[in-house]
């Protein structure tokens, strides 16, 4: 398989999964600004991480698979150092976003807390709800990732590492099989005999991951319902 397919194959659930997490980080983040300022702005900042590391892995595609386009995103990305170092409060910023990018699940856990502290008035119940709903969220989100086999990344001598994971569902002949004839279908096709289809696949993937983090989230919101009793005030975190 050409290294082109290979890497949008790695590459493509995380820019898709980010993306979506993004937009609705962002949306939460609006919506929540004026009566819970600090979650609202902190659900800004997690949309802003979000971006960034999906920007970062469609770099990783850009180098591989399109050098005209790795060229524009690295001057792009120069272009921007440039004017962080002459800019204190961007420089900040970015700092602020690239340690989110790269601790998303904390802070998560941090603009929980904050939603919980500054806008609830049973603070006890609804930290309990919280943590919960967490705990069911990451615990799909894991499940996830190793089901659709996408990758993770450690930090080696200072520098971010990204691992491949083998997917859990090509022990199965059949899904695999599946798997791999849609794999080869749109890396051979182009939609309008423009746009090529080799994302597809990938971000199918990263869909998945969503709607698993999702439901994982509502089944600890239904688990804290049968355990602490119903809140209609319970909200998506």
């Amino acid at each position: 398989m050409p290294a082109g397919i290979q890497t949008i194959g790695l590459f493509a659930p995380i820019v898709a999964s980010n993306a979506i997490f993004s937009a609705r980080r962002a949306s939460r983040g609006m919506s929540s600004i004026d009566e819970n300022p600090l979650y609202g702005a902190m659900n800004m900042d997690i949309a802003a991480g979000q971006t960034l590391k999906g920007f970062k892995a469609a770099k990783e595609v850009a180098a591989v698979s399109n050098s005209e386009a790795h060229i524009v995103a690295e001057g792009a990305s120069e272009a921007i150092k440039n004017f962080s170092k002459t800019n204190k409060l961007v420089k900040g910023v970015g700092k602020v976003v690239d340690f989110t990018a790269n601790n998303i699940n904390p802070i998560i856990c941090a603009t929980s807390a904050a939603k919980v502290l500054f806008g609830s008035d049973d603070k006890l119940d609804a930290g309990a709800r919280e943590i919960i709903s967490l705990g069911s969220m990451f615990a799909a989100e894991r499940a996830a990732k190793t089901f659709l086999g996408m990758p993770y990344t450690t930090k080696e001598d200072g520098k971010v590492v990204t691992h491949l994971r083998e997917s859990l569902y090509n022990k199965n002949p059949f899904i695999k099989e599946q798997v791999s004839a849609l794999k080869e279908f749109c890396a051979t096709k182009k939609l309008f005999n423009k746009v090529s289809l080799e994302f597809v696949p990938g971000a199918a993937k990263g869909l998945a991951f969503v709607c698993a983090s999702i439901a994982g989230y509502k089944l600890g919101n239904m688990a804290a319902d049968c355990l602490l009793g119903k809140n209609e005030e319970t909200e998506e975190g």
